[in-house]
């Protein structure tokens, strides 16, 4: 009889752009505005961080940097800030490239690198950001748009859009130990993530090694988390399920 998984922890999500967390839909970022949250007033970083790990009960949480993120040489201010100011664990995504390698982040040791497929556009931009992390996580985003890889995904080594397995397996060799599954089209749209099947065969591409899974977008509720889970995520990222109030721990 297989064992059972635990069920998924919450990561909770900020996205920041120009100071103030936005509500994501649909990776168009040309059309985020600040969050209007049902749980909270502030749009400020490092409030709507203390109010969402409260929410999910969490102890991690996970930050996009999107004007790093959309071509910006440096850490925003407001990304910096949260950064210096929490000693939890952040998974933060700066879009690491040539332009904005993992050396931009403070060495902390909270301080949790995503290198992410839609910007890093060669697997030396992982390997270099494993180096500069040391003994820390570093997660690799597997990132998708309508199930398809975004990117340079061919200069990862794969030659498939859709081959998510394969590019999985160029990152765990690399030495990743910490994947995660996002499909753009998903977030904030409450319609699910769509990314299980992706999920159970990545869990058994690597049931022989201990890699941790997270996934997430478009997730509406618990329902989701649960989907989530029994595909082979370790974790789920959440972000408009708070705001809206859908998933509160304890559940």
């Amino acid at each position: 009889m297989a064992e059972k998984r635990p069920p998924p922890r919450l990561i909770p999500v900020l996205d920041v752009m120009g100071g103030a967390v936005v509500r994501a839909v649909g990776g168009r970022r040309d059309e985020y505005r600040p969050i209007e949250s049902r749980m909270m007033r502030s749009v400020h970083p490092t409030q709507v961080a203390v109010n969402l790990l409260h929410l999910a009960g969490a102890a991690e949480f996970y930050v996009a940097d999107l004007d790093a993120i959309r071509g910006g040489s440096e850490v925003s201010p407001r990304v910096d800030q949260l950064l210096w100011v929490y000693k939890n664990p952040i998974w933060v995504d700066i879009g690491i490239n040539n332009l904005r390698p993992a050396a931009l982040l403070p060495n902390r040791p909270n301080v949790r690198p995503v290198v992410g497929l839609e910007t890093a556009s060669e697997p030396r931009h992982l390997a270099e950001t494993l180096a500069f992390a040391g003994p820390r996580p570093v997660a690799f985003s597997i990132d998708l748009k309508a199930g398809r890889l975004l990117g340079k995904w061919a200069d990862w080594g794969v030659t498939d859009d859709r081959d998510a397995v394969g590019l999985a397996r160029v990152a765990v060799g690399l030495g990743a130990r910490a994947l995660i599954v996002l499909d753009l089209a998903r977030v904030g749209t409450g319609t699910g993530a769509g990314t299980e099947d992706v999920l159970r065969a990545i869990r058994a591409e690597f049931s022989a090694v201990d890699v941790e899974l997270i996934a997430g977008g478009g997730v509406k509720g618990w329902a989701d988390v649960d989907r989530l889970g029994d595909a082979g995520a370790d974790a789920v990222l959440v972000a408009s399920a708070l705001h809206d109030g859908a998933i509160r721990v304890p559940r």
